[in-house]
């Protein structure tokens, strides 16, 4: 087991790996750019996929941590990724796609919108 959630290195899939039913949020993604693996030991343990939805909004689809790497902080790692890849491209919000998990995001600074959509500014440099 990693020490630390940086101990996990994080990728784009590799194509063989899109046949994996643990990937099917990543199966779905337009834009294979926007999605990322995290492995330990080669295997697969969290991934996460986002959409652009403008120039500067993006859209986290979906993040998954595999049951047996929870509680690590592994989630928070992928979500740290996960912004800094939309900040990178221009990004200035991230919105969530779904509706669990919200305390997780609320901790992490997203905040809900008039619409009920959680929601992150971000300042790209």
């Amino acid at each position: 087991m990693f020490a630390r959630p940086r101990d996990v290195s994080i990728f784009r899939p590799y194509p063989e790996e899109m046949t994996n039913d643990r990937l099917e949020c990543v199966l779905a993604a337009p834009d294979l750019d926007l999605v990322r693996v995290a492995k330990w030991e080669g295997e697969i343990v969290a991934r996460y996929r986002l959409q652009q939805k403008t120039p500067t909004e993006f859209v986290l689809k979906s993040i998954r941590v595999e049951s047996g790497y929870r509680s690590r902080g592994l989630g928070s790692w992928m979500l740290g990724h996960a912004i800094g890849l939309a900040e990178a491209r221009g990004g200035r919000s991230i919105e969530v796609a779904f509706n669990r998990g919200h305390r997780f995001f609320e901790r992490r600074g997203f905040s809900r919108a008039r619409n009920g959509v959680l929601r992150l500014a971000v300042q790209p440099e």
